[in-house]
């Protein structure tokens, strides 16, 4: 030890000896690379000591039965329902109060209890709004998360009292509400709700409280009406910063260009076709073509450079349908539960993706919603460390040195921020710029030095 150099911190090595006793069996130190290398050891230090004491004192249950919280089985519902004082997790003080996106095929929600049990209503879409727009001091990101004011007047709908309550989000019909739907409960996340008081369903309530499942008398006709009067909660009472669970594009152009990324699984969630540029990019947009009036694509396809293709469908059970649960006289693909996979599977499928012990999950998307399910994956079911890129291609892929639809330049060569190179995508082709996404609605300030004023913004909004 006396070789090392007075150069490392102390607190590095001291943090070694969690690296060694994380997995005996499989971690190498190579001192002389130690030395060469500080600052990717360092990483690995890191992140191993964060993994050390995400998962001491915390074991993923082999089954979802097992889960109080997080994802819950229609079975652990039916006890919360019918007996929410007797079987509510330990530390919960409040209602169980449930969201539910939608009604089921048939026009139909959970039911209440009368008492502690409450059942609300919000679109099938979840609280997402894809035209809601926040400005990182760069750009503007479309769709990104919303402020600390929005969320509070969420809560303040539904008299969700961020200390006692437990709330879970439920999709009436499956497909794609599911993505939305755990958007918003990644909200709560970011904004530090308790994960003990926060849930999703696992499945759809069209599956899973079916005639075939014989769950069905928990249905009722109309959910419960919100409170005529908001109330004044804050979540800022909570005292939790949960912003790192965001990062920006100055933060994932750093990860894109490190020589070997170590340290961390960057996991791209929008499908196989869009990763391999066999399918373009859309854009919020209908402005393109010789008429104005055509969907518009992002400047260039392809991806991150170092992400591996992660389809968010591969979380989720959509083989499994038995019978006609949506009553549109057919038994097909649409008809699946929309579970997501067991916690052992799912620990399977991110080591096949290249997942190893300790990494820190990075997820993507086009618009911020598919990636929000392994970012809640990650996060609620495997207690990996995460965060997600909330600008997603639909902000990466607009950041080149191209012509737009109207003919303005979108980047200048040479700007820090151009993405389309070798460096930080893998480009897999160019759109014919009739077709290229205006930058106008992206209010690009390309002299800018960071991209976190959004995180910035939330932090003050916590600390007021």
């Amino acid at each position: 030890m006396q070789n090392i150099s007075k150069k490392i911190a102390f607190s590095t090595l001291m943090a070694l000896p969690m690296v060694l006793f994380s997995d005996p069996f499989t971690t190498h130190i190579d001192i002389h690379q130690f030395l060469n290398h500080k600052e990717r050891v360092v990483t690995e230090v890191q992140n191993s000591t964060r993994y050390f004491y995400r998962n001491f004192f915390h074991r993923t249950p082999r089954s979802y039965s097992r889960f109080k919280s997080g994802i819950i089985t229609p079975k652990r519902l039916t006890k919360y329902i019918d007996n929410w004082s007797k079987y509510k997790p330990r530390g919960v003080e409040g209602r169980l109060v449930i969201i539910q996106a939608g009604a089921t095929s048939d026009g139909r929600f959970l039911k209440s209890n009368g008492r502690d049990v409450v059942t609300y209503q919000i679109p099938a879409g979840g609280s997402c709004d894809p035209s809601y727009v926040r400005h990182d001091g760069f750009s503007n990101v479309p769709g990104a998360m919303i402020t600390g004011e929005k969320m509070d007047g969420m809560i303040n709908m539904f008299h969700l009292d961020p200390k006692k309550d437990f709330v879970l989000f439920a999709v009436g019909e499956g497909s794609t509400s599911m993505r939305e739907v755990v958007r918003s409960a990644w909200s709560l996340v970011y904004w530090g709700w308790n994960k003990d008081r926060l849930a999703i369903l696992n499945g759809s309530v069209d599956y899973d409280f079916s005639e075939h499942s014989g769950l069905d008398k928990y249905l009722v006709d109309t959910p419960d009406t919100p409170p005529a009067v908001p109330s004044n909660f804050t979540m800022k009472s909570l005292n939790k910063d949960r912003t790192d669970r965001h990062i920006y594009i100055d933060k994932m152009m750093k990860i894109a260009s490190s020589r070997r990324q170590r340290g961390y699984f960057i996991a791209d969630a929008r499908g196989t076709d869009e990763y391999n540029g066999l399918i373009k990019s859309k854009t919020a947009d209908i402005t393109c073509g010789p008429n104005h009036d055509e969907q518009c694509y992002s400047p260039f396809q392809g991806h991150i450079r170092g992400a591996v293709d992660f389809p968010y469908t591969d979380l989720l059970v959509l083989n499994d349908q038995e019978s006609d649960v949506n009553g549109d006289g057919k038994v097909d693909k649409n008809d699946a539960s929309f579970r997501f996979k067991s916690p052992k599977m799912l620990k399977r499928l991110y080591r096949k993706k290249g997942y190893r012990r300790g990494d820190k999950v990075i997820t993507y998307c086009r618009t911020g919603r598919k990636a929000t399910l392994i970012s809640y994956t990650s996060e609620m079911i495997l207690n990996y460390d995460v965060a997600m890129y909330d600008g997603s291609w639909i902000q990466w892929g607009e950041m080149a040195n191209r012509t737009d639809v109207n003919g303005s330049t979108i980047l200048p060569q040479g700007s820090r921020w151009i993405t389309d190179s070798s460096k930080y995508s893998v480009n897999l082709g160019y759109t014919d710029p009739i077709y290229t996404q205006s930058k106008q609605p992206y209010a690009i300030n390309e002299s800018s030095q960071s991209s976190k004023e959004i995180q910035r913004e939330d932090r003050r909004y916590l600390s007021k």
